[in-house]
């Protein structure tokens, strides 16, 4: 393997398993270059990259440049080594018996790149080179996309889920364009775009989704969430079975992971309560119906409730002397306690849409009390979006749980 097919292919191994960011490369190459080391070596200085995860990055190196294995299945059971603490030749082997060749976009578009390129997004010059990569390395197009940084995540997340909703047929293809303009020039997800255009509203009641779930726990990455986003428009396969092929998840955490769903469905669970009992089953290798009996506080009592109300003053959104006579604990309904507030001059109408966004995913299930009223706050300390607290707080909650205002 020549030495720049060696570099390109160390690169796509490091940041394929999210073991280095494109930025932090970067870093690590002006420092390999200033103290004359490898741009490998620096990232172990810089310590972004461990001893033992940089040897199974070139043992992976090594089972590409022999030809064992493509840089595409390194990548997935590099994934799957890193989640579930299992050898890599172990890994592979798992995959061997899940992994069925994920098709890609042979031609130069597709209505992923008709999309970006509908919204001046990106160039036919970077989706042209964006495409012999996928095909030389086995990734998505629109991963390669956001590598190459021609697109940002935030982008190529609006673009992926309004392909997904226009196939499902919520929206149109120009509504999906127009949406994603308007991300564009504000970023805002989709789901905000839309419902400020009044082209779409989810429904009230909705069950966690299994990528959700996963993603609430912790286990994925928004750039591996992402790719199997972009493996579900091409192939229309299961988002489960995407999971185990991408080297994600295995057999046994998928399938608690649907049992879990069904708790959320059936109402045993909050989806926030689900997410903390797979951490659980994955952390401690517990069984899922133990996870479930060990939940803080227990899922069968009584959980810790919260009114509008109750959610701005606690994020000191509004001091209690300001609503008191005004809103009483008993009013559940978020709109019309945001009325009042409003036009009493309490808070402003930016605030007032946050707290409503917020309460919309207690309400839902995805955010207990306590986060929710630390999520606001956090908002309100920064003077920072909901989008940029919940990303700062560690928190996965899904953007379309955002807005079911009642």
């Amino acid at each position: 393997m020549a030495g720049k097919e060696a570099v390109d292919t160390l690169w796509t191994l490091l940041v394929g398993t999210g073991l280095a960011t494109p930025q932090q490369l970067e870093e690590a190459k002006k420092t390999g270059k200033s103290l004359n080391v490898s741009v490998d070596k620096a990232l172990i200085m810089l310590k972004i990259v461990s001893d033992q995860s940089m040897g199974m990055v070139y043992d992976a190196q090594l089972l590409v440049q022999n030809g064992t294995v493509s840089i595409d299945l390194a990548v997935r059971a590099m994934r799957l080594t890193r989640q579930h603490n299992m050898g890599l030749q172990d890994a592979i082997g798992v995959l061997g018996s899940v992994h069925k060749k994920t098709g890609r976009m042979s031609t130069v578009t597709s209505p992923l790149t008709d999309l970006l390129l509908s919204c001046s997004m990106v160039s036919m010059e970077q989706i042209g080179r964006a495409v012999q990569q996928a095909q030389d390395t086995g990734l998505q197009t629109g991963r390669i996309l956001v590598l190459n940084r021609d697109v940002s995540s935030w982008m190529m997340q609006a673009a992926l889920n309004s392909l997904i909703l226009a196939r499902d047929g919520k929206i149109t293809q120009d509504q999906a364009r127009d949406a994603l303009t308007a991300v564009g020039h504000r970023r805002i997800s989709v789901e905000q775009a839309l419902f400020e255009l009044g082209l779409y509203v989810e429904k009230a009641g909705q069950t966690a989704k299994i990528g959700e779930l996963i993603a609430m726990a912790g286990f994925v990455s928004e750039t591996d969430l992402l790719e199997c986003l972009e493996v579900e428009l091409v192939k229309e396969k299961q988002f489960g079975q995407i999971l185990l092929e991408q080297g994600l998840v295995t057999h046994d955490l998928l399938e608690t992971a649907i049992v879990l769903q069904d708790m959320v469905a059936n109402g045993t669970l909050k989806a926030w309560q689900a997410a903390e009992a797979l951490r659980q089953v994955k952390d401690r290798q517990v069984s899922v119906y133990q996870a479930v009996a060990e939940l803080d506080p227990p899922a069968q009592m009584p959980q810790k409730t919260i009114s509008p109300r109750e959610l701005i003053v606690k994020a000191k959104i509004a001091d209690e002397s300001q609503v008191a006579g005004l809103i009483t604990d008993a009013e559940s309904s978020s709109i019309k306690v945001g009325k009042k507030v409003l036009a009493a001059g309490i808070i402003s109408e930016a605030f007032l849409y946050l707290a409503l966004r917020t309460y919309s995913l207690y309400n839902q299930g995805f955010l207990s009390a306590d986060q929710a009223v630390k999520a606001l706050a956090f908002c309100k300390e920064r003077n920072v979006s909901l989008d940029e607290a919940l990303s700062k707080l560690g928190m996965f909650v899904p953007a379309r749980m955002q807005w079911i205002w009642s």
